[in-house]
Formats: structure tokens, C-alpha cells, sequence
């Protein structure tokens, strides 16, 4: 079974189980947020991994250099 986590803006007096929890063994953990929570940082790996798998490799790779081309040194 997976826990659930859930965030109440305005909490009730009372808070009803779902039928599927009765009779079950429970830890309950009652934690209060603060009024304004921060906005989670975003690591820069977590943006990159949102971003969609378009293109090829070959779309993106490095063209061969060829240099100038027939310029030389002479002395």
C-alpha cells in the first residue's frame, strides 16, 4: 500500500478515513505548514530532464572543421 500525502488549505475538525484504511494500522503525522511556503527550488538537472526527446544526435553534433583551406606558410 502507498502512503498518501496530502495538503489541506483549510483543515475540519475531523478527518474522515477512506473505508480501505479502516481497521488497519496506521501512523498519522499531523505537520503544519507555514502561511507563505516557499516555492521549491529547481536543481538544473530536474529542467533538463522535463524537456522534450526531440531530434537525433546527428541533429545536434559538431560539423567537421575543415580549416581555411589551401592557405599556407611560406618563409
Amino acid at each position: 500500500m502507498q502512503p498518501i500525502r496530502q495538503i489541506i488549505n483549510d483543515a475540519p475538525s475531523m478527518f474522515p478515513l477512506p473505508v480501505e484504511l479502516h481497521h488497519k494500522r496506521l501512523e498519522i503525522i499531523i505537520w503544519p505548514l507555514s502561511e507563505q511556503a516557499a516555492p521549491a527550488l529547481r536543481s538544473f538537472k530536474s529542467l533538463l530532464m522535463k524537456m522534450p526527446n526531440v531530434g537525433n544526435d546527428t541533429d545536434f553534433a559538431r560539423q567537421r572543421d575543415f580549416g581555411r583551406g589551401g592557405e599556407s606558410w611560406v618563409f
